[in-house]
C-alpha cells in the first residue's frame, strides 16, 4: 500500500476512505488470538495519535472526510512501523546467519570464512 493522502486527485471519497481503513488495520496488526475489535481499534487509534471514537469512524469508512493532518498522522505512523519491522527483519536475518556460521565453523566446513 502506497502512503495515503486525504483528497488525492482522480478517487473517489470512498476509495480514500477504504484506503485509510486498512492503513488503521495495518497499524493494529498482529492481532492476537481473542483480540477485540475494539482493542484492534484502540491499538490502532494510540499509534496514529487519534482519538477512538475517530479512529472508529476511520475504520467503519463512516468518516465523511479526512483532515490532512490525520492522513499525515496515519502515514507517519505507517511509515514507522514499516521501518521497524524491516530493521527488526533484518537483525533476526543476521542473527539467523551468524547462528549458521557458528554451525558450520563447528562442524569444521573449510569453505566458511570469519
Amino acid at each position: 500500500m502506497s502512503f495515503l493522502f486525504a483528497g488525492d486527485v482522480g478517487r473517489s471519497p470512498n476509495f480514500v476512505g477504504s484506503e485509510f481503513s486498512e492503513a488503521l488495520q495495518e497499524l493494529a496488526r498482529p492481532w492476537p488470538e481473542g483480540d477485540k475489535l475494539k482493542r484492534r481499534i484502540d491499538r490502532a487509534a494510540r499509534a496514529a495519535g487519534l482519538s477512538y471514537w475517530r479512529a472508529f469512524d476511520i475504520w467503519y469508512r463512516k468518516a465523511r472526510r479526512i483532515d490532512a493532518h490525520e492522513a499525515a498522522q496515519i502515514n507517519e505512523a505507517l511509515r514507522i512501523k514499516r521501518e521497524k519491522a524491516v530493521a527488526n527483519e533484518y537483525h533476526d536475518l543476521r542473527a539467523r546467519l551468524a547462528k549458521l556460521e557458528s554451525a558450520l565453523v563447528i562442524q569444521g566446513n573449510p569453505n566458511v570464512r570469519r
